[in-house]
């Protein structure tokens, strides 16, 4: 028994080892490793490689800002009794915006138009009175102690008057509080509150800014700041439009950001075409000329985030890593490219659909 496990055993490890040699392809014949090369294409249309002289630039991120702008706030706690705006509306100064409920603000006018009235009254008496005690005293029919009682007392009600005209002034502003108005014309940008929202001092209800103060504004390099003078034009590119705008230095700020090494510049944009606060656009800063080394657009293979162009060599096709530039010039009846790295001027590249 022992003999046959042996021998069973053997067959089954003998039978095993054919199987795995066979799917490891020990069995079968290999590919040479020689791969032959492919025919070489001759090209249709080719190009060169050229070397380029334009002006150089750089381009700065910034955004549409209104020069003048407002956030008005509540100067008072109330509830929010009616709002009469919304973003977007246009606002002439003076417009009353929203309403805070002014219920107990005018309760307290009337009180103090009551207590005007009583201060007032009092005032009167003591000037008759004191005009009675003057005549007696001079008459010598009261001692001149009385005089001097009636002076203290006409004194004392005309500062109780002026007090009470105070109050009721004081009490007159803070209704006025009540009632938001617009401090200049403009357009409505956002609006924080709504009907029965309670405002605090301080807090942002309404905010507006004047169409007519729109400005781009970017943080230049410090680089380039010597190339940017005040009421010198450039052009502003506003990407929600594709439009690009020629533009006026009109200011700029003094001190460096610490952090990026770079200066805000605010230019007025010479256009009649409505913009927004926030627009996004890139300022281009001419800064001399540079040459640089271009290529037709047409010959270059993309291929996911790589770019290849076809070099031709010694009668032979060969494939070259590029990296590109974003400047584009019209030559020829080819749109060209500035390419960075991986072909030299003076190169034939091939036209890509056009062998």
């Amino acid at each position: 028994m022992p003999k046959q496990r042996i021998i069973l055993f053997a067959l089954a490890l003998v039978g095993l080892i054919l199987v795995f040699t066979f799917l490891a392809g020990s069995w079968s014949s290999k590919v040479g490793e020689a791969i032959a090369p492919s025919e070489q294409q001759q090209p249709a249309a080719v190009a060169t490689a050229m070397m380029l002289t334009t002006a150089d630039t750089r381009r700065f991120s910034g955004q549409i800002q209104p020069r003048r702008q407002s956030s008005v706030s509540a100067r008072i706690t109330a509830r929010v009794a009616d709002v009469l705006v919304e973003s977007g509306d246009q606002v002439q100064e003076g417009d009353v915006l929203l309403r805070l409920d002014n219920d107990d603000l005018s309760a307290r006018v009337r009180q103090q138009q009551q207590s005007l009235a009583a201060a007032q009254a009092r005032a009167n008496e003591a000037r008759s009175s004191f005009q009675r005690v003057s005549a007696l005293v001079e008459q010598g029919l009261l001692p001149s102690a009385s005089l001097d009682e009636a002076t203290a007392q006409r004194d004392t009600a005309e500062a109780q008057l002026i007090g009470a005209r105070e109050a009721l002034s004081e009490a007159k502003t803070s209704e006025s509080y009540s009632v938001i108005v617009a401090p200049f014309s403009g357009v409505v940008s956002d609006r924080t509150v709504f009907t029965g929202d309670i405002a605090t001092p301080g807090m942002p209800l309404v905010s507006l800014y004047q169409p007519e103060s729109l400005r781009f504004e970017a943080a230049v390099s410090e680089s380039v700041l010597r190339f940017v003078e005040p009421n010198k034009a450039f052009m502003v590119e506003i990407d929600a439009q594709d439009k690009t705008y020629p533009a006026v230095v009109t200011e700029i700020v003094p001190t460096a950001d610490a952090a990026s090494r770079s200066f805000k510049v605010r230019l007025a944009l010479e256009t009649t075409t409505p913009l927004n606060p926030g627009m996004y656009g890139r300022l281009t800063v001419p800064t001399g000329e540079r040459d640089m080394v271009v290529v037709p657009v047409q010959s270059i293979e993309s291929l996911g985030q790589l770019d290849y162009v076809f070099v031709a060599v010694d009668q032979r096709i060969e494939r070259r890593l590029v990296r590109l530039g974003d400047t584009k010039v019209v030559n020829g009846g080819y749109e060209w490219i500035e390419v960075h790295s991986g072909i030299s001027a003076g190169e034939v590249v091939v036209m890509q659909g056009e062998q």
